[in-house]
């Protein structure tokens, strides 16, 4: 047992997952079998802990715990060995973690096991077929669920509305059909490949009578972003709407964004996040911008998974706005750069 004058940083992430994995394993030798995915997921758990406790947001730490424990359940864990694997989580920081953070953490940490618990208990699985536009790419069918849009559009569906009411909902759907293992990675990455292919194909639809605004956004995801898509949709929202957007995509270092932002001056940042992880990156990101003399005019707005689960945590990252969706995205915009016909 470590003493109070040799306690570790909480960022030794490799370290305490070890120490876990030891006492754990040796209650349960069966463990062995799967040692490094173990390690793996401790790690990861011991990533969004700490950035719960840094940015002094539990929800962020209860949101990840309930994604794991929706998981777990379709992964038919043994809720039992989880509960003694939670336990000795708890000790080894308790024991074994710098005071002050185990002290701060130890709140967040408990109320993030309770998410667990409820999620593991309550999951129920997500039904696909009421929408016909997944169904026709689950059966890998792209062209039909290609033609499936472009007939809504000729019966008058607006463009907007194709993105809002069919590609949006089906995104989501997707990444709750994986979660549940319900589908497999290949299948996700085909269907999210299909849906980019056909907003392609929607393009010239996009451009066409375009108005006309003098503002412009350029929009990035944050670190090594996977999922760009929602993000290029929330860019195609403010083209639709006359602005001139450019999306940078994702894994493109803070100073290469600001080295576009200073080459190509915005009104707005947008950034997305969809996990946790990536929050000291966005953070650094717009502190880094609103430091920088010659960008201090930049709007700097954030959305994305992360930060719809955690309604208030725009404000603690001290972005300008936040955003739940594109629509929303390009109100918000509208608002924040004065925009006459908001």
């Amino acid at each position: 047992m470590a003493g109070r004058d040799d306690r570790i940083l909480m960022n030794h992430f490799e370290r305490l997952a070890t120490m876990i994995y030891d006492i754990d394993s040796r209650q349960e030798p069966t463990l062995t079998g799967i040692k490094d995915k173990y390690l793996m997921d401790v790690t990861y758990t011991l990533k969004f802990l700490r950035i719960a406790i840094e940015v002094k947001e539990p929800m962020i730490f209860d949101q990840y715990m309930k994604w794991f424990g929706g998981l777990a359940c379709h992964l038919r864990f043994n809720l039992d060995a989880m509960r003694r694997h939670f336990d000795i989580f708890e000790s080894v920081l308790t024991t074994h973690v710098e005071k002050e953070i185990s002290e701060r953490g130890h709140d967040i940490f408990v109320s993030g096991v309770d998410a667990f618990k409820q999620a593991y208990l309550t999951t129920t699985p997500v039904d696909p077929s009421p929408n016909r536009f997944l169904e026709l790419l689950m059966n890998m069918e792209s062209d039909q669920a290609y033609q499936y849009v472009n007939q809504k559009i000729n019966e008058g569906t607006t463009l907007k509305d194709v993105y809002l009411s069919i590609l949006q909902p089906t995104l989501y759907t997707v990444g709750e059909l994986w979660h549940q293992r319900q589908i497999s990675v290949a299948k996700e990455h085909y269907i999210t490949a299909a849906i980019q292919h056909i907003i392609g194909k929607l393009y010239p639809l996009l451009f066409q009578n375009k108005k006309r605004s003098p503002y412009s956004v350029t929009a990035v995801c944050a670190g090594e972003e996977l999922h760009e898509i929602g993000m290029r949709m929330v860019a195609d929202f403010f083209e639709m709407s006359g602005w001139d957007s450019v999306f940078l995509g994702s894994n493109l270092p803070i100073e290469m964004v600001v080295e576009h932002l200073l080459s190509h001056p915005s009104d707005l940042l947008a950034i997305s996040a969809t996990t946790s992880q990536h929050l000291i990156e966005v953070r650094t990101l717009i502190e880094t911008v609103k430091e920088h003399p010659d960008l201090k005019t930049i709007k700097i707005m954030v959305g994305g998974k992360v930060f719809n689960d955690t309604p208030d945590l725009w404000q603690r990252i001290n972005a300008d706005a936040y955003a739940a969706d594109a629509e929303q995205a390009v109100l918000m915009a509208r608002l924040l750069v004065g925009e006459s016909d908001v």
